[in-house]
């Protein structure tokens, strides 16, 4: 229990100086992901018998300490885009350390199994593609707007604020792990869930991929294949990926509790920041873009091209 006062006056401390730091122009949602760690931390602290919330708080921790790690790694790298290529690494660990730490029963099998399909992948590939590059587009606008602040203001920004937002994803993981049950109807629907996305991930990629190796301006529009179903095919694969896992937690005792982070998930990668901030990249680079939203959907996939 002193462990978890230490870590809640840390994040408390910590809280305070991310709102004091946040730009004006800051919505109201950005003030709530300092805080809510810390009200978890605190019903923790008051109920510590909740075993759903104290293993989501156990991972919590975990990533924290991973993402702190990172940041010092990007301090004298001076390049936050790394961050992109952690992401895989640590979602592929975090499930293996929840299960070795919940004392590893095999019923866990499908969603290790999954994720480390999943998020291996992602995680070989994102390297392959990022780590021979200069630090990605958005982060170094980011550098240049903040100046000689950008080395902690980075720790907020970029770290602890992705952080959270995995902190949230992990929810309905967590409790495929630690609370697996016998192979049944949730485990086929949600591997089945994964595997249309996986697809949707992977040839996203690869096409993307393909298509920047044999184009012969920057400007180019990718707009057939997948690309030709949805614009985001690689957003929309993770996100189906996500409720693959979702749907696993569903044979739990508290399973429904998962359905809370797939909402957000599928908020934020569809209306919230991932797709909104590539969007408003894409229509300034790429001439055509604008036509080619008025004939694609932007997340979930048409039927026929």
């Amino acid at each position: 229990m002193s462990l978890l006062i230490a870590l809640l006056v840390t994040w408390a401390v910590l809280a305070v100086v991310w709102i004091l730091a946040l730009p004006k122009s800051s919505n109201r949602v950005g003030w709530l992901y300092p805080l809510l760690p810390l009200i978890a931390g605190v019903v923790l602290w008051r109920w510590p018998d909740i075993p759903v919330l104290r293993d989501w708080m156990e991972a919590a921790v975990w990533l924290w300490a991973g993402l702190s790690l990172v940041w010092l790694v990007s301090v004298l790298k001076r390049d936050s885009s790394i961050m992109d290529i952690a992401y895989g690494y640590l979602m592929c660990a975090l499930p293996w350390w929840m299960w070795l730490h919940n004392g590893s029963d095999m019923r866990a099998w499908l969603p290790l199994l999954l994720t480390t399909l999943g998020f291996g992948r992602y995680s070989i590939y994102i390297t392959w593609r990022n780590l021979p590059n200069a630090e990605d587009a958005r982060y170094a606008r980011w550098r240049q707007r903040s100046g000689a602040n950008w080395w902690w203001w980075s720790y907020f920004q970029v770290f602890l604020l992705q952080g959270v937002v995995l902190w949230f994803w992990v929810f309905a993981l967590v409790l495929a792990i630690v609370f697996p049950q016998d192979f049944g109807l949730w485990h086929v629907a949600g591997a089945l869930v994964w595997l249309i996305g996986f697809v949707f991930e992977v040839g996203g990629d690869w096409q993307l991929a393909q298509f920047k190796r044999k184009r012969k301006s920057s400007s180019e529009l990718l707009n057939t294949g997948l690309w030709a179903l949805t614009r985001h095919p690689n957003y929309f694969g993770q996100t189906a990926m996500w409720w693959g896992y979702g749907l696993i937690a569903m044979a739990s005792p508290y399973g429904w509790l998962g359905l809370l982070s797939l909402a957000y998930i599928t908020w934020f990668m569809y209306t919230g920041s991932a797709t909104s901030l590539m969007e408003r990249h894409l229509l300034k680079t790429k001439p055509g873009y604008a036509e080619y939203c008025g004939r694609v959907p932007a997340f979930f996939p048409r039927l026929k091209p």
